[in-house]
This record gives C-alpha cells, structure tokens and sequence, in this order.
C-alpha cells in the first residue's frame, strides 16, 4: 500500500460552552490516498464537518480548538504549524469546497474577484493574468459564457451554478486534497448529476485526493474508494465502500443500510427508519453511543466502557460494540 497523502490519528476536537468542554469529534482515525475519494456519511449532528473544518484549522475561535490528535499532510502535522503558515497551506494544498455556497461566496463582490483573491494569495500572478486563470477555470467547470458571469454577484447566479463557482475557488490552485462538504445537498437531482461527475472527471484529471461529506449513500456508492461511517463524533466503521455496502457490521451502518428505498418494494411501501436521534454532546454515553437506537441491544452492563477498534481484513474495521460481538458469537 502506497504512503498515505492526508492520515487523520486520533484527533479529538471540543467546544467550550456554558455547561463546559464538550467533545465533538472523539478518536477519530482514517487514511487517504492521492487520486483516492474518502466518503464521510452519518445523520447531521455526527461530527463530519467539524472533523472538515479541523482539518482545515477553520474551527469557531474561540471557543473550539483541537484538544489531541494529529492532522498529517506528507507527514507533517497541520496542528502544530503557525496560522501564517497555515494559511500558505489552506486553499493551496488543502481546499474545501463548503456547504452553502450561497452564505461561503461574499454578497458583495463580483465572483471572479473572489476567485482572482485565492489565485493572487497563494501564486505570483498579476491581476489580468489571474482574470485570465479565473475565467478559464469557470469555463473548465461548465459555466456558460465565463467571461460575462465572472463579472456578475452571487445572488445573481443559480445554486448550482454557484455551486460551480465555489469548486472553481477551490480548485484555482491545483490543491493536492479537497474536501467537499456536502456539495450537492440543497441542488436539484440533475445538477448534483452534473456536479459529482465533474468532480470525477476533475479527479481523473488533476490526480487529487477527495474527501466527501454527504447523507446520500447512492452518491458514496457511485463516487467512493473507501467510507467512514461517523456516530456521535466516533467512526463506527471505516473501508472499502464495497466491503460495507456488501458487509455492514456496525448496528447503525446496517440500519443506514436499511433506510434506502428498494426498487422491488410494493408502491407506498413505508421506508424502514432509525428510532430515536444522536445524543446530544451534553450527554453522550461513556460505551457504545448507539446503544440506546439499537434494535440488537442485549444488556447495558456490557455497554459501561468504549470497546475497542476491530479490524475485519481488507481495511475493514469496525468499533466492536456488544452488539456487534454478539452478531459475530452467533455467526
């Protein structure tokens, strides 16, 4: 197996509020190569943008920091370098591609001068041969007529062609790892079509390692080398997307497992769903966070302790809660 790009190890992440230090992200660990796509999925609430913004040293100030853990970039730890030379680093080897385009672009300025912004920032360019960059690239993302919008406002484009718009910002540097939080969440189905097959095809091109956060499990199917499946800040099972998707183990990806809707399902038939939702970070369980949603629970005894990590074979593991060793016991 070839040298990671980005490995994440054990990185732990917490806010200071009014009832105190709450953990977000607890232990959290995974691997990711060039050229390869990391798919992050779990409810909302599970700890995958703030895992994102971690990595990118983008937390709320000042109320949460990373409490332990290391982000490692070629081998070199994002959490120990200084801002300044953290900000060399986000948006030219790292870029993240964030949630809303709508509320990341600035209302205020014209698109291609936010574009024309990052290039200048990271590559010694002048401003009409950064124009030049940023229109190239708005045409290379599918935007009609580049060299009109580039001069237009955000609130006068569509969601998906801001969406392009954004993924052209983070692609003007060529970055070496982007991160797509949840890019094609609020388009309409054939304009999220239209944006995971540019991402591919960007990919395919460019050699970039991908990290993506999304609900859709089609979309992780269809785009993904490898998934990490998140619970309540923990990863409840992590590997290849198709040894999941044959072979869930965790109680909560089985149950992600159960809620797709099936082609061979009678008309009307009513979608399988989780009970229950996330604990909160104020009362998070000290064992298995999912225990109380699960339908295989068997006692809470055995669930006073977090258990440990258990590799399957193939790069599939799994964080071996009761319930999963007693499927295992049975089997």
């Amino acid at each position: 197996m070839s040298q990671p790009l980005l490995e994440v190890r054990n990185l732990r992440v917490g806010f200071q509020t009014d009832a105190g230090l709450l953990t977000a992200v607890d232990d959290v660990d995974f691997k990711l190569e060039a050229g390869k796509t990391l798919g992050i999925v779990g409810e909302s609430g599970c700890g995958k943008s703030v895992t994102a913004m971690s990595i990118m040293r983008l937390l709320p100030q000042p109320a949460g920091r990373i409490l332990s853990g290391e982000v490692l970039l070629d081998g070199r730890d994002l959490t120990k370098v200084s801002l300044e030379e953290m900000r060399k680093i986000r948006g030219n080897d790292i870029a993240m591609i964030f949630q809303e385009p709508m509320t990341a672009l600035n209302p205020v300025h014209r698109v291609g001068k936010q574009i024309i912004e990052n290039i200048q920032q990271h590559k010694l360019m002048s401003a009409a041969d950064a124009l030049k960059r940023a229109v190239e690239l708005m045409e290379w993302v599918g935007i009609p007529a580049p060299d009109q919008r580039v001069n237009e406002y955000p609130h006068q484009l569509s969601g998906g062609m801001r969406q392009r718009v954004m993924i052209a910002m983070a692609l003007s540097c060529s970055p070496r790892v982007l991160i797509a939080d949840e890019p094609s969440t609020a388009l309409d189905v054939t304009v999220q079509a239209q944006i995971l097959d540019l991402l591919r095809r960007l990919q395919n091109e460019t050699g970039m390692a991908v990290i993506l956060i999304t609900h859709d499990l089609g979309v992780v199917a269809e785009t993904c080398d490898d998934v990490a499946v998140m619970y309540a800040g923990r990863i409840a099972e992590r590997g290849p997307v198709e040894s999941i998707f044959k072979r869930p183990l965790h109680p909560y990806t089985q149950g992600l497992m159960n809620c797709l809707p099936k082609l061979d399902h009678p008309p009307k038939t009513p979608l399988p769903v989780i009970p229950g939702s996330v604990p909160g970070l104020i009362d998070l369980p000290a064992g298995c966070r999912f225990a109380s949603r699960c339908p295989n629970r068997h006692s809470a005894d055995v669930l006073a302790s977090r258990q440990p990590w258990r590799e399957c074979g193939g790069g599939h593991g799994v964080e071996a809660c009761a319930c999963f060793a007693h499927q295992l016991s049975a089997s």
